[in-house]
């Protein structure tokens, strides 16, 4: 009786910390977004093309051919500014749901492949990380792609022990199909899947080619999904990018940045982690292959084929990490502590929570993604230049304004496109969205700014896509009428912003 009087209040424990853990970690989020803070470029260039699905500026086909590899993440912006309005918080706010579901789905993968003790570990990881907080209050897919991947691994989990699995099946590949519809990056996500298909149903793929019916069936339904979602469009843009980085196969080269990222900023995480799913290879081989093939392949792409090495496109691997950090203590636990794996998962939360080390400890208005790698998200306070530009300059809209690129333009100064931008570019263009040209050189600058009598020329003051020429020359002809040094609330991650003006006498 008294056995089971402390099975119960175990199980009680464990499922109030969860429940607290995903109230508290939603709270966190919540939190990081309530107080509008200012978009950074790609959120705003997103919700930008979302406001006009729904201000009927842009038809839905218009706005796909614009950003084609993140069809998802438009579409659920949208959804959210029709119910919640147009603001930060709302484009913000469908993601912060998403973070706080990953939470109950780390805790499930952890719990199914070791025990409920590890799921608590891992569920504490997912909800109050860093790098999760950072990503979970912004309007980017990637928080979206990792919770969906965590529920795709757990759903394959349950395929053997279900006899009438093919509900499982369709849940797997809605699942991994959201997250390429999310992003491009979220492609990656069907590899374990397709292992795990490959080497539990060898004989799957030839009778399904045996039976022309299931063929023609799987290719119209593939086509009228393609049609309406115009996959396309995803298809061309996957190619097309493979192809340009294969091109450029090793001359980038991250790896003193994934050694720094997950050796020296997480290594106590990564390391346990590392034999959390070794440990997992006897009693789940071929999902723990199939995932450790996809790592390999993402961290590969992300090493030596991304000419940007940020952290959001490994998000997804970072959930990874949690689940398996949590399985490795919670096995040990269970096996080397005599069944107090509970015990010992608790005593690493504690630790961990008094450290501080990539958790973070009391709801913050602000969560920096540069903690892990510098520069992965440039946190300029564009909403301030915006605001301040329209005051100082209450005739905007009949000067020249010129930009360095139309993304954060485009959701802050919408009644006026950028009469030119200019950023390092191989060659002139006209940008698809506004008609906005974009030029490189200093004399195509001094060429557009003759045609004004008076303007306004904004700096991103860091090493950005502006050209150096350029912004040297607006530093010393051109007359600075302010100058904002960052976000309010990273006080000290400065991204300067500098707006210079002229007029002609």
């Amino acid at each position: 009786m008294n056995f089971i009087n402390f099975m119960n209040f175990k199980n009680i424990l464990v499922f109030s910390l969860l429940f607290l853990f995903v109230i508290f970690g939603f709270y966190f989020r919540f939190y990081g977004i309530k107080g509008n803070h200012s978009f950074w470029a790609d959120e705003a260039y997103i919700s930008s093309l979302a406001r006009d699905l729904v201000l009927s500026k842009k038809s839905f086909s218009e706005v796909l051919q614009l950003i084609n590899y993140q069809t998802l993440n438009i579409i659920i912006v949208y959804i959210s500014f029709v119910i919640l309005g147009i603001s930060e918080f709302s484009a913000r706010f469908p993601y912060i749901f998403f973070g706080t579901v990953g939470i109950v789905f780390s805790f499930l993968l952890a719990e199914k492949l070791a025990n409920r003790a590890a799921g608590i570990l891992a569920a504490f990881l997912h909800a109050f990380s860093q790098i999760n907080l950072a990503n979970s209050t912004q309007s980017k897919p990637y928080t979206l792609i990792q919770t969906l991947f965590l529920i795709e691994l757990y759903l394959i989990t349950l395929i053997r022990s279900k006899k009438d699995n093919k509900k499982i099946h369709l849940g797997i590949i809605i699942a991994a199909s959201m997250s390429t519809f999310a992003h491009i990056i979220g492609i990656f996500c069907w590899i374990p899947y397709l292992f795990f298909i490959v080497k539990e149903y060898p004989n799957l793929i030839s009778n399904i080619f045996k039976k022309k019916s299931y063929i023609f069936m799987s290719v119209g339904v593939l086509m009228i999904v393609g049609i309406m979602f115009q996959f396309h469009y995803i298809i061309v843009n996957t190619i097309s990018l493979t192809v340009f980085r294969l091109k450029n196969f090793f001359t980038n080269n991250n790896l003193t940045f994934l050694r720094e990222v997950l050796w020296k900023n997480n290594g106590f995480i990564f390391l346990p982690a590392i034999f959390g799913s070794l440990l997992m290879r006897r009693n789940a081989k071929n999902l723990t292959n199939g995932i450790l093939i996809y790592a390999l392949f993402l961290l590969f792409f992300w090493t030596f084929l991304y000419t940007a090495h940020n952290l959001r496109y490994i998000l997804q691997f970072f959930g990874l990490i949690f689940v398996y950090f949590g399985v490795f203590w919670g096995i040990v636990g269970s096996k080397l502590f005599n069944g107090k794996e509970l015990s010992i998962c608790l005593f690493i939360i504690l630790l961990m929570y008094i450290g501080g080390n990539k958790i973070v400890r009391k709801p913050q208005l602000y969560y920096s993604p540069n903690q892990d790698l510098y520069g992965d998200v440039q946190i300029a306070d564009y909403k301030t230049v915006f605001a301040i530009l329209k005051q100082k300059f209450p005739n905007y809209q009949t000067i020249a304004v010129f930009n360095n690129f139309i993304d954060a333009h485009r959701w802050y100064l919408p009644e006026k496109n950028p009469d030119a931008c200019f950023m390092k570019v191989d060659k002139p263009f006209i940008h698809p969205a506004d008609n906005v040209p974009y030029y490189s050189k200093l004399e195509e600058f001094l060429k557009e700014k003759n045609k004004y009598p008076e303007g306004v020329m904004i700096v991103e003051d860091w090493e950005s896509l502006l050209p150096e020429d350029i912004k040297q020359y607006v530093k010393k002809n051109l007359k600075l009428e302010f100058r904002v040094d960052g976000l309010f609330q990273a006080a000290d991650d400065k991204w300067p912003i500098e707006v210079y003006s002229w007029k002609k006498l």
